[in-house]
């Protein structure tokens, strides 16, 4: 029968072992809660501890978390195959621990957890398992199947079903065991199994440590509940990541200012220089225009002239024409024909000499129109020359960047072809760059692959020499244990084998099972298959007599003492009619004294086959209720012939007899003197030998004959039982004999120990000798890759013309950006030097023009001059010649000609002024149509320029540079005039900022220089800034956050987002150390370190009830610990002085404060860990504190750590772990969680009062407990139940005898089998 639970907590019932250690399958029952294993050294008690628990609650293998004294050579794989011992290869076996407790709806339920484990030789632990289940071992779960092999991983699953779960990894194990029984959680399960495991560890008083037991008392405490920590520390993760995206904007947002500095000045000169274009087109489109107005004028000015002139000549024409008829009247005289000659001839020298003048007046006009041309030629030239030195500073600049950045020159000879060569040279940089790192990565890996063969040679060497020496301890382990067989097998009595010719050479191949365990299995199986039969047999007689005798004796007992025979019990009785009020009917009913033996039989067979016998009747006649499960009898209608006349009874008794008609057919219910009877329609006879229940003496006979009857029959059984007893011994003799004779037989542990080593060297030399192979390929693998990233670095960098080192690779990348700046300043250079040559050439070809007109009005004037010279003297030459006879007519002539002459004078001054005026129109004509095509080629150039500021507003950089300036929008054109305002309110503006080409220069290398430190700056928070070189200048381009921005609007949006986001953050922090750090954390705190000092109280009080027999007593003290945070004293104080809600704002203050501080404190040690790992050390207030262990001895207190008996310094290490422990399970989150500890050799060197004071200990910290020792029975008043397996084992057998016993708080019994 299994054990059953009886506390309302997981409480251990059961564990066991299948096929491993010395046990085929072996179960240790608990007794509440509690077993200890004892027997004498040897017998492996501590291995069964080591294979049960810890292990079952830790899934480790590892031999230091496994074994009591953590022996590394003590491996898990050992427990299996004994060192070779066992007679198999592999082998497979399982432990498992049962718990059970009392569900509160008064059902039960159960938990099973185990482990199942492969190994096999020359391998170790192949696989193993685990498992958690309801199912009971024995019950619903077999780990064996029909022939006693233990199940493997997959039939175990199918055996567990729904009802429970295999796992194979470790942890998913330790979760599953922690959430069916614990509660924990991850990190205090860990806790506590580290502390079973100190717990369990021997001679524990050897070591005593008072950092050890303060460290497994704290880790007792329970932690902050991690859902808070968890709460705080994403509070502040995302503070952080908030702070790191301010962190990030804010640096961002220094980059992009100090970039926009730099833009700035960049922008204000390039807006400056091409502001320059619309005003000096603007002064030049003026200057022409003020010229075209001065010409318009004089062209209307002359032209009132000339008209005025035709006036006054027309008029003068009319006076000459009378003056020309008196003049005719007079020359028509003969005189007058040599007066007319001379007239002529003054005429025409007048004439002559006038036109000389007008000549002359022209020649120097065009002269000053050549020194005009002139000046504009100079200037002209002057422009062309600066021009043309910027542009050759601009080439010579470019090309030097050119062949820096290793460029043919040739490239400069167009814009595309410069911006595409720079591009292919940018890749080509970055192609090369990564070939040399591949190269690197590639000669790192040589290095380590040489490193590597050069390790595995040395080791090699090391191998072979180990591989010879192993091969003779094989050699010397052979011989040996053929020997010792031959010996063994010739002295054997109950095992009858031979050696196997076949040892000799199995000893050097271990070829197969061991040929003599072959010999001795099948032997021992032989004789033991006898022994059993003979066993089975004995067993079958001794159980039937062992069930005959308690059957008897039982029997017997009860007729001693006088109880009557009852009527069986139907199965359809449910109801206990203990303390029912009546009685059954056989009770209250006798027979009447006329009725013969036979027919008294008769009645009691018909009533107690018809069920009437054993009915209930109560005292009213009533049913107690409908849903009693028993048969009752009721009073009815009386039948004529009844019961009542062979039946006597009492009322109301009687009243139910004679309801029941006596005889065949009397009613529908009748009962017949022959053993016949009906109830309803149920009809049916039965016959007895005489009457054994109704009346006092019929019952009474029959106990008496059926007394002495049992007697007889249990003497028999006894007699019996006492000859199998005398069997059993003389069969237990022979199988201890027998079991000695196998297990005696020669050990290969030795042999296949030495095969192994030789083996498992052998296996390592082929190991070695494949892992050198494998690492000589890769090193040639990894020198033929480096060879040829090394080879193809240096052709493709030849090929690209680059070179292969990256200093020199770095400063062809600088070269290179050098190079775009230097074409971003060419292209505008080149443009300026063609328009100096185009307006050169004009002013040279308009300076030609006029010369050549002025050379030839000079030509003119000369002529004119020596013709007008010879009319003069002609004229004066024919005035000396006339004579007197005309002088009269001259002097009349003269009148008329003074007349005349005074009217031509006036008609000439007209004419000059005519002239002078029509000269003056035509210059004026001339001059407005030259001024006109100049204002055509001034309004072109202004509308050039005009356009070119429009261009360049487009590009953003004029707002850069004046954010303040209104600007037209540059996507509609602009009108000249408005552009020229703004390009002299840029001047004005940019009067401060020189422009000049040195200065240009300079401000394009600093921005390209800021724009890389921008770009990195953004580029590594996924943000991007590019720049595009355009004609009019280098344009930035900034992607943030997914948005295109320019850099001043990054700017001015980044200073405010950084300003808000600041302020969001100062108040999130407030939020969280106001609601997290002091409402949450620190009340939790408060209530845990409250809660830790009553715990201390309580323990303290434990152990202040339980002194030694010398009377020592142990108490603990909790206090800060000397390494404790700054403050604490005063933060403590705080905490435990009131409730948090009483808190006054000073206390809060204080309290967050100093929680901040010791948050920061970690935050600075582990700067690579996460809030979670931080917050969980920074508020871990148990690592504040720390235990000291004190005794009380000789009337004062002092440190538990010092001299001392060894018993003493046993408690002093044993009894504080009791009460972590019991802590510990306190603190889980399962109520009902199960209060393990495990003791190996427990309380060795302490004394009896001490040892029953500490087993009481434990039964009050209410601790379930597994412990070994080698003397303690643990039998005291102090502990109310405990389960005891006597282990017994001889070398020469390899079994344990396990004998139960338990202690039942009284006296200690043994356990029988079942």
């Amino acid at each position: 029968m299994l054990p059953v639970p009886s506390r309302d907590r997981w409480q251990p019932l059961r564990a066991g072992l299948v096929d491993l250690f010395y046990y085929d399958q072996e179960e240790f029952r608990f007794r509440d809660g509690r077993l200890l294993l004892r027997g004498n050294n040897g017998t492996g008690k501590s291995k069964v501890l080591a294979l049960m628990l810890p292990f079952l609650m830790d899934g480790e293998l590892a031999p230091h978390r496994v074994e009591p004294d953590a022996d590394p050579k003590k491996r898990m794989e050992w427990n299996l195959l004994l060192g070779g011992a066992h007679p198999h290869p592999e082998r497979l076996g399982y432990t498992w621990l049962e718990f059970g407790r009392h569900c509160d709806d008064g059902g039960t339920e159960y938990r099973t957890i185990g482990c199942g484990l492969k190994a096999v030789a020359g391998r170790g632990i192949a696989r193993h398992w685990f498992f958690v289940t309801s199912q009971r071992i024995g019950m619903e779960l077999s780990l064996v199947d029909a022939t006693s092999t233990a199940l493997t991983r997959d039939r175990l699953a199918d055996a567990l079903g729904e009802h429970g779960t295999v796992y194979d990894k470790t942890r998913d194990y330790r979760r599953a065991v922690d959430e069916a029984l614990f509660g924990l959680g991850e990190q205090r399960y860990a806790a506590l199994v580290d502390l079973l495991i100190n717990l369990r560890a021997p001679q524990l008083s050897k070591r005593p440590n008072e950092k050890a037991l303060s460290n497994a008392l704290t880790e007792a405490l329970p932690p902050l509940d991690q859902a808070i920590v968890a709460d705080v520390a994403e509070a502040f993760r995302s503070l952080e990541e908030d702070r790191d995206a301010l962190a990030a904007m804010t640096e961002a947002r220094d980059a992009a200012e100090s970039f926009l500095g730099h833009y700035q000045r960049y922008a204000r000169v390039a807006s400056r220089r091409r502001a320059a274009e619309p005003r000096n087109a603007q002064s030049r489109y003026e200057h022409v225009n003020r010229e075209l107005n001065a010409a318009e004028e004089s062209h209307r000015q002359a032209t009132e002239n000339l008209e005025a002139a035709d006036r006054e000549l027309s008029e003068l024409d009319q006076h000459a024409a009378r003056l020309r008829a008196r003049e005719d009247a007079l020359r028509t005289s003969p005189e007058m024909r040599d007066a007319n000659e001379l007239a002529r001839v003054a005429q025409e020298a007048r004439r002559l000499s006038g036109e000389a003048e007008r000549l002359a007046t022209e020649s120097a006009a065009s002269a000053r129109a050549v020194d005009y041309r002139s000046r504009l030629a100079t200037e002209a030239e002057s422009a062309l020359t600066d021009a043309a030195n910027a542009l050759e500073s601009s080439r010579t600049t470019a090309a030097d960047a050119a062949r820096a950045a290793l460029l043919d020159e040739s490239v400069l000879s167009g814009q595309a072809e410069a911006e595409q060569a720079a591009e292919r040279q940018e890749r080509a940089v970055r192609h090369v760059e990564t070939l040399i790192s591949a190269a690197d990565q590639a000669h790192t890996k040589v290095r380590e692959a040489r490193g590597r063969a050069d390790e595995l040679n040395a080791e090699a060497a090391e191998t072979a020499e180990r591989h010879a020496d192993a091969a003779t301890e094989v050699e010397q382990q052979g011989s040996g244990l053929v020997a010792a067989t031959q010996r063994h097998f010739a002295t054997a009595v109950e095992l009858h084998a031979e050696v196997p010719p076949e040892l000799q050479v199995w000893v050097e191949t271990l070829d197969g099972p061991n040929p003599a365990k072959t010999a001795v299995d099948a032997a021992g199986h032989q004789a033991n298959t006898a022994l059993a039969q003979e066993e089975a047999e004995l067993r079958a007689r001794e159980s039937a007599a062992t069930r005959r005798a308690a059957d008897l004796t039982a029997e017997i007992t009860k007729l001693e003492a006088g109880e009557d025979s009852v009527p069986p019990v139907p199965y359809t009785r449910g109801a206990d009619r203990t303390g029912r009020p009546g009685a059954p009917l056989w009770q209250l009913i006798d027979f009447a004294d006329r009725l013969t033996a036979d027919q008294q039989a008769g009645l009691e067979a018909a009533l107690e086959a018809s069920g009437l016998l054993d009915a209930w009747v109560t005292e009213d006649g009533d049913l107690l209720s409908r849903d009693t499960e028993d048969v009752f009898l009721r009073a009815a209608k009386p039948q004529p012939v009844n019961l009542t006349s062979v039946l006597h009874a009492e009322a109301p008794v009687d009243a139910v007899l004679a309801t029941i008609g006596l005889g065949v057919g009397n009613g529908p219910n009748w009962i017949d003197a022959t053993g016949r009877f009906r109830i309803g329609v149920l009809e049916g006879a039965w016959r007895k030998q005489s009457a054994t229940f109704i009346g006092r003496s019929a019952r009474e006979a029959a106990r008496l004959a059926l007394l002495t009857t049992k007697r007889a029959e249990l003497a028999a059984v006894q007699e019996e039982l006492a000859g199998i007893a005398a069997e059993f011994e003389v069969l237990r003799n022979r199988r201890v004999v027998l079991a000695a004779e196998i297990a005696n037989c020669p050990d290969d542990t030795a042999l296949r120990a030495a095969h192994t080593t030789s083996h498992a060297i052998a296996a390592e030399q082929r190991r070695l000798a494949v892992r050198l192979h494998d690492a000589g390929g890769r090193r040639t693998e990894a020198e033929q890759t480096w060879e040829a990233a090394r080879q193809r670095l240096a052709e493709e960098a030849a090929e690209v013309g680059l070179p292969q080192s990256s200093p020199e690779l770095r400063e062809v990348s600088e070269a290179l950006a050098r190079y775009r700046i230097a074409i971003a300043a060419l292209w505008p250079a080149i443009r300026r030097h063609r328009d100096a040559i185009r307006y050169a050439d004009r002013t040279r070809e308009e300076l030609a023009t006029a010369a050549e007109d002025h050379a030839g009005r000079v030509e003119q004037a000369a002529e004119a001059a020596m013709t007008a010279e010879a009319a003069t003297e002609r004229h004066e030459t024919l005035q000396a010649t006339v004579g007197a006879a005309v002088a009269e007519l001259q002097r009349r002539l003269v009148e008329v000609a003074d007349e005349a002459q005074q009217c031509a004078a006036t008609r000439k001054t007209a004419d000059v002024r005519r002239t002078t005026a029509l000269t003056n129109q035509g210059k004026a004509q001339g001059r407005r149509e030259e001024l006109a095509t100049q204002l055509e080629e001034a309004t072109a150039h202004r509308a050039e320029a005009t356009e070119a500021l429009r261009r360049f507003a487009t590009t953003g950089l004029l707002r850069v540079a004046l954010p303040d300036l209104p600007v037209p929008d540059p996507s509609a054109a602009w009108a000249p005039d408005p552009t020229v305002r703004l390009a002299r309110q840029i001047d004005r503006d940019l009067t401060d900022q020189p422009d000049d080409d040195q200065t240009w220069e300079r401000v394009q290398r600093r921005v390209n220089d800021e724009l890389k430190s921008l770009t990195d700056t953004l580029s590594r928070h996924g943000n991007t800034a590019s720049a595009r070189l355009l004609d009019d200048g280098i344009v930035v381009d900034v992607v943030f956050q997914g948005r295109t921005t320019g850099t001043p609007e990054l700017a001015e949006a980044l200073r405010a987002e950084v300003a808000d986001r600041g302020r969001i953050l100062d108040e999130r922090e407030r939020e969280i150390l106001e609601n997290h750090l002091v409402n949450e954390v620190a009340s939790t705190l408060q209530e845990l370190i409250s809660a830790a000092e009553t715990q201390v109280a309580r323990m303290n009080a434990e152990l202040s009830d339980r002194p030694t027999s010398t009377g020592m007593r142990l108490r603990l003290q909790w206090q800060p610990a000397q390494d404790a945070p700054t403050g604490l004293a005063a933060a403590r104080d705080r905490l435990l002085r009131q409730t948090s809600d009483a808190w006054s704002e000073d206390d809060r203050s204080a309290v967050g404060e100093f929680l901040q501080a010791e948050i920061a404190n970690v935050r600075s040690r582990n700067t690579a860990g996460t809030w979670l790992e931080h917050l969980t050390e920074a508020l871990d207030y148990r690592k504040w504190h720390r235990f000291v262990i004190q005794r009380h001895q000789n009337g004062q207190w002092r440190t538990a750590i010092g001299p001392a008996s060894g018993g003493e310094r046993v408690l002093t290490a044993s009894v504080p772990l009791f009460a972590a422990a019991s802590a510990h399970y306190a603190s889980a989150g399962n109520p009902h969680a199960p209060r393990l500890v495990t003791l190996d050799e427990a309380f060795a060197g302490v004394d009896d009062d001490s040892r029953a004071k500490c087993m009481g200990l434990l039964a009050a910290f209410d601790l379930d407990v597994v412990m070994t020792s080698e003397r303690e029975w643990g039998c005291y008043p102090g502990v109310p139940g405990l389960a005891i397996a006597q282990l017994s084992r001889t070398d020469d057998i390899a079994a344990v005898l396990v004998t139960p016993w338990e202690w039942n708080g009284h006296r200690r019994v043994r356990v029988t089998a079942e």
